[in-house]
């Protein structure tokens, strides 16, 4: 792993912001940079990723490394930070810019109001895609001042504007389609009729999915889902991925490095032994469509609940009514954010910190609205119930409750029937189609290959 440090100058960056004064002095002057910068050799003629990869990198800028060296015409806009600019000019082959600090992922100023002027307020008005943009970072970032997310989703429309009209590029490929910066930039896309893609993590570990219609229930398997289900895949490619699902079990591969430790019964407060237990995984609802919850968010992804607490809430009552126990484990960066809910819930044991392999192992039943970790069960061969719609949406190996009604005789079905041999040759069978079909390998060292070469070396 590369060795990484901060130099003084860069750390000063993080503590420059006094006033609105400085908010606005760093965003205009990272529009000046854009009509600095000269763009005329890539012009017309470029992809455009763009992504806060370099911050995360678990093997992604060597990905885009060795497909700027298959495929030349790419351009990445970096949005990192102070010494992620840095890595950006180190780490990356590919031509770039990277975006003013302000307009960085993760990176917003708590309790610093400031003021909207008419040109700000007139945008906001005008673009609905704007409007779901800030409620995305009001409701992430609670203590945000006020006028901060209407004037920050301004500059990020104009700077996003301005870079598109000197780059003009032939396609956009974003990493995540859903938090506030992309939520505008498939907008302006959309309107300027800009061919987009869209990159992610994949559902498997050790891939990565890059794909047209959008990600999870905007996914071609969760779309066409039964058109998808009825993909050719031969008998040596079922016996394949039945290896690289034992491999998978064996190995533990995770997305994130697991931390060792297990849970414990002593650490369960609502834990009672001999009732079955089901084990809820949230999910960054802020990454996952459905912030702000609107007619496509309950179309595509949740048809039931508007947030990971919501349906927790439910679940805690279902939890008392039928006689299972409840452990919530809530994503990590919605429990950094301070939406874990730990003062705010009783009778749910609430969990974080924890190896999610063994944490499963331990459960009768993992439920979910749209986190991935529903693959994760499924390869460690446990039940999944499916509340809301990913690439699993009726793939045959999962209980599916996409109505209030439904959750609880589902979740009673699941408990009595467990992981059926049914489901678990269904989903040998969905993994054999997601490999063949619309993973890509992520290139990162292991033990064995899968998922398809979209840059062969």
């Amino acid at each position: 792993m590369l060795e990484e440090y901060i130099t003084e100058e860069e750390q000063q960056e993080y503590l420059a912001y006094k006033s609105a004064d400085d908010f606005f002095e760093n965003l205009e002057q990272g529009i000046q940079a854009l009509d600095s910068f000269d763009f005329r050799e890539y012009e017309g003629k470029s992809i455009l990723i763009c992504g806060g990869m370099v911050a995360f990198d678990k093997g992604l800028t060597a990905f885009m490394n060795r497909w700027y060296r298959k495929q030349d015409n790419l351009f990445f806009l970096s949005e990192v930070t102070a010494q992620y600019r840095r890595y950006t000019e180190e780490r990356t082959a590919l031509p770039h810019i990277c975006t003013p600090h302000l307009l960085a992922k993760e990176m917003v100023l708590y309790g610093m109001d400031i003021p909207v002027d008419a040109g700000m307020q007139e945008i906001y008005g005008r673009k609905r895609y704007v409007r779901e943009a800030v409620c995305n970072l009001e409701a992430r970032y609670p203590s945000l001042g006020r006028g901060y997310a209407v004037a920050w989703s301004y500059y990020a429309y104009v700077y996003l504007l301005r870079l598109l009209k000197y780059l003009r590029p032939i396609q956009v490929v974003m990493w995540n389609e859903f938090y506030a910066f992309h939520h505008i930039l498939q907008g302006i896309c959309k309107e300027n009729k800009i061919s987009e893609l869209y990159m992610e993590f994949g559902c498997l570990p050790g891939t990565i999915s890059i794909e047209p219609n959008g990600q999870q229930g905007e996914s071609l398997p969760a779309r066409k889902y039964r058109a998808f289900r009825r993909q050719e895949v031969s008998r040596r490619q079922i016996e394949n991925a039945t290896q690289i699902l034992a491999y998978l079990k064996r190995s533990g591969l995770n997305r994130n490095i697991q931390p060792l430790n297990a849970v414990a019964d002593t650490q369960l407060s609502y834990y009672r032994a001999g009732r079955k237990t089901v084990l809820y995984m949230g999910q960054n609802d802020f990454e996952s469509g459905i912030c702000p919850y609107t007619r496509k968010a309950r179309r595509y992804h949740s048809p039931i609940f508007r947030t990971t607490l919501e349906a927790l809430e439910f679940l805690s009552v279902l939890a008392v009514k039928d006689n299972w126990n409840l452990i919530f484990k809530p994503h990590p960066i919605m429990a950094s954010l301070g939406h874990d809910c730990k003062e705010k819930q009783d009778r749910i044991d609430i969990v974080s910190d924890v190896n999610v392999n063994r944490l499963i192992d331990r459960v009768d039943l993992v439920a979910t609205i749209l986190s991935q970790s529903a693959y994760i069960a499924l390869i460690r061969e446990k039940p999944v119930l499916m509340l809301g719609y990913t690439q699993l949406r009726g793939k045959r190996c999962t209980y599916e409750a996409f109505a209030k009604g439904h959750i609880s005789s589902k979740i009673l079905t699941a408990l009595e029937k467990g992981y059926t041999e049914k489901q678990k040759t269904q989903f040998i069978r969905h993994v054999a189609q997601l490999l063949n079909y619309y993973l890509y390998d992520d290139g990162v060292e292991r033990e064995i290959r899968f998922g398809r070469e979209l840059v062969p070396d």
